[in-house]
């Protein structure tokens, strides 16, 4: 039973991998071990408060970054997080807010086709 309950989410999951993966590959987003290193610095800061000491380069950083770049877990859960932002930065260039002045019978209409499209 455990089974069915879990898969709608499972499949919502995958869906949502294919997509990014289809983005990713498509649109050659890449992340780097930079991109991994300013996100460990980033994560840092923030459990210090969030603000960034004034000199960035002291040694005790830099060994945090490089004990969580050996972190299998930190840099999965890193690489997704970045995967996704950068994929989301990708769409929200690509997709254009379109305003229009519409009546509200046009807007009733628009919503009805949309609503159909839900079921």
């Amino acid at each position: 039973h455990d089974v069915e309950k879990e898969f709608p989410g499972f499949l919502n999951q995958l869906k949502w991998t294919l997509i990014i993966d289809k983005i990713v590959r498509e649109n050659n987003i890449e992340i780097g071990r930079e991109d991994l290193q300013a996100f460990a610095k980033q994560q840092l800061f923030g459990y210090m408060g969030g603000s960034a000491p004034l000199d960035q380069e002291q040694p005790w950083i830099n060994d945090y970054v490089e004990r969580m770049m050996k972190d299998r877990k930190f840099i999965d859960d890193a690489f997704h997080r970045l995967q996704t932002e950068k994929v989301f930065a990708f769409a929200d260039a690509k997709v254009d807010a379109v305003e229009k002045e519409v009546t509200v019978e046009e807007f009733s209409k628009e919503l009805e086709k949309h609503q159909h499209h839900q079921h």
